[in-house]
């Protein structure tokens, strides 16, 4: 599995498109006052899916890397009880189906190499490609350091251990920063529904204050432009709240 493309479950396409035509329909109300307008902004869901592709994708990875996390504190525990590499992987397999279950990413992931291991594939050829389909910082890390530490022939107990502290340290860190912002990104959400809610507040207690914008071309042209910017400030606002570690 490549873990930078995310395909659209049925059930996750009907739930973006519903998702869709609410905000379409808002855009459409507040900005046009048109039903014609609302057709043309649904038309747009492509666009919007492919963005929901994006951010289900990225969470796909950010739970799959908590789950490596956990995978790798139990493997660092299997080689310092003094099993060998391809035995603690068989191990860690077991455990991490107890903890998450056959679903889990991780635990197909660990299946994957336990059975790879059994039709005699090398195990770091096996790490690699896990490291290169995930697409995740930690995990390609550890792929790096297993493979020189296999090809070395170093004390890969110790090795291992340093770099599961290390990685578990690092991850830790972003799940904290995470939270952190959080807030932030929650702040920034609820402040754009704002201008909907002036927008409401003034159409209901000053009715036909907005009249001169809706039904002619000119309104229409100040009224893009408006939802333009209300686009990009959203998009902006989204990726700055959307800081990498």
């Amino acid at each position: 599995m490549q873990y930078d493309v995310y395909k659209l479950k049925i059930k996750e396409v009907l739930a973006g498109a519903a998702l869709w035509a609410l905000v379409s329909a808002l855009f459409a109300f507040f900005f046009y006052r048109s039903f014609f307008a609302w057709i043309v902004l649904f038309a747009l869901l492509p666009v919007f899916l492919k963005f929901e592709k994006k951010y289900l994708a990225e969470k796909r990875r950010w739970k799959l890397t908590l789950e490596f996390k956990e995978m790798i504190r139990i493997l660092s525990v299997n080689l310092q009880a003094g099993n060998s590499a391809e035995n603690s992987f068989v191990y860690t397999y077991r455990e991490m189906f107890k903890i998450f279950g056959e679903r889990s990413d991780m635990t197909k992931e660990c299946e994957t190499i336990v059975r790879g291991l059994e039709n005699n594939i090398v195990l770091e050829s096996l790490i690699s490609s896990f490291g290169e389909r995930s697409h995740v910082e930690e995990i390609n890390e550890f792929a790096e350091v297993f493979s020189i530490a296999k090809r070395s022939g170093g004390n890969l107990r110790e090795i291992l251990a340093d770099t599961a502290e290390v990685i578990d340290t690092k991850i830790e860190m972003k799940r904290e920063f995470k939270t952190l912002i959080s807030s932030k990104q929650f702040e920034h959400r609820l402040m754009c529904g704002i201008p909907f809610l002036i927008l409401g507040y003034i159409g209901v207690t000053s009715p036909g204050y907005f009249d001169m914008f809706y039904g002619n071309l000119k309104g229409i042209l100040i009224m893009s432009v408006c939802l333009l910017v209300y686009i990009g400030a959203f998009v902006w606002g989204e990726k700055i709240a959307n800081i990498k570690v």
